[in-house]
């Protein structure tokens, strides 16, 4: 084709052939697809300066690959952008699945600390009721310790050093709640007679052992 104006159905035969129709200087070749063109441009058989038939209008290679430059450069943007947002929609997705997971962890935390709580709460009632009768004390001693004790003084002193042994130990178990206090006063009593009764015994022995050592080598 040399004519200056496209044929119209050669422009249509060449529009939908997807080929360009190249011009220069009033002669046209083609139609061409546009990796011919860019090999014709890079083995310098046409130049920037040449026109191609696009969209119904003529303009240069150089435009045309500009415009088709911007129209990649588009689609990569608008691609980006959407895969952008489909990110940042599925991380928000992602965070919302994740506070959903902890809220409902903190609840089942929560429902277990309140189940454990009512739990306790009756149980600790109850302990503090039974309490009183859950660790009862032993019967005092006190009478038969004061008996000892007097009976080791006017009858037979071992019954004293009983009456101080058992006093000693009985106080004791009062001082640590494990024996009824009421019987304090008759046991520190006994005890206090037995202490007496074991030091008098063993001071008369004494006195005896000494007397009977100055009187031996005398004999």
């Amino acid at each position: 084709m040399n004519s200056a104006d496209p044929d119209p159905q050669a422009t249509d035969e060449a529009q939908s052939s997807d080929g360009l129709i190249i011009r220069w200087r009033g002669r046209q070749e083609g139609p061409f697809p546009t990796s011919v063109i860019e090999q014709k441009l890079a083995s310098n058989e046409i130049g920037l300066l040449h026109e191609v038939l696009h969209d119904g209008k003529w303009t240069t290679i150089r435009d045309y690959l500009a415009e088709r430059e911007a129209q990649a450069r588009a689609q990569r943007h608008a691609t980006e952008e959407a895969e952008r947002r489909a990110r940042e929609a599925e991380e928000g997705r992602a965070r919302e699945r994740e506070e959903s997971r902890r809220a409902a962890a903190l609840a089942e935390e929560r429902r277990t600390r309140e189940l454990l709580d009512q739990n306790r709460a009756p149980r600790s009632g109850q302990a503090s009721t039974l309490a009183p009768s859950a660790s009862p004390t032993r019967p005092h001693r006190g009478g038969m310790i004061l008996t000892f004790g007097l009976l080791g003084l006017f009858v037979c002193f071992p019954f004293g050093i009983a009456a101080w042994a058992m006093g000693s130990t009985d106080l004791g178990q009062m001082d640590a709640g494990l024996m009824d206090p009421s019987g304090r006063s008759m046991t520190a009593s006994g005890r206090i007679i037995g202490m007496v009764v074991t030091l008098l015994w063993a001071a008369g022995f004494l006195i005896l052992l000494f007397l009977l050592a100055g009187i031996l080598p005398k004999i």
